[in-house]
């Protein structure tokens, strides 16, 4: 196995631990979602988005020097702004929406909130079961 698929493999590992430990939903298939656009719609975003993606994200998770779930919530709010310049909210379990970094915080919802109110909701971090009224956000302001 090459340097780069182990790592990759450890940094798969260490990210499933990390999500099931939170009590978090995987993100990374939103994430591929927005790869796959970003490659449709801007080919340089793209290319910086595997280089980081493969540079910075894999290596970090893999050598233990961040979170995993940090270093994806991260990676995700870049990809996120690369759609729509926005910022960062926290819906609690109440729904109640805060301003948030790409922390991860158990229970709670991780949006980037475009500042074009026209423009969708991208949610960036899910805990494994929603509450009803962080449902009725993400309905709102994502679908």
């Amino acid at each position: 196995m090459s340097a780069d698929a182990s790592a990759a493999a450890t940094a798969e590992a260490r990210t499933e631990e990390a999500l099931e430990a939170g009590g978090y939903a995987d993100m990374r298939p939103t994430y591929r979602d927005l790869l796959r656009r970003l490659k449709q719609r801007d080919a340089e975003a793209f290319d910086e988005a595997t280089r980081r993606y493969r540079d910075d994200v894999v290596p970090a998770i893999a050598g233990g020097d961040e979170d995993p779930v940090s270093a994806w919530t991260t990676y995700g709010a870049w990809l996120a702004d690369r759609f729509a310049h926005g910022r960062l909210v926290r819906l609690d379990e109440t729904g109640l929406a805060t301003s948030a970094g790409p922390d991860a915080a158990p229970g709670h919802v991780l949006l980037h909130l475009p500042e074009d109110s026209g423009d969708s909701a991208i949610p960036l971090l899910l805990p494994a079961e929603l509450s009803p009224a962080q449902e009725a956000a993400l309905e709102l302001l994502v679908r």
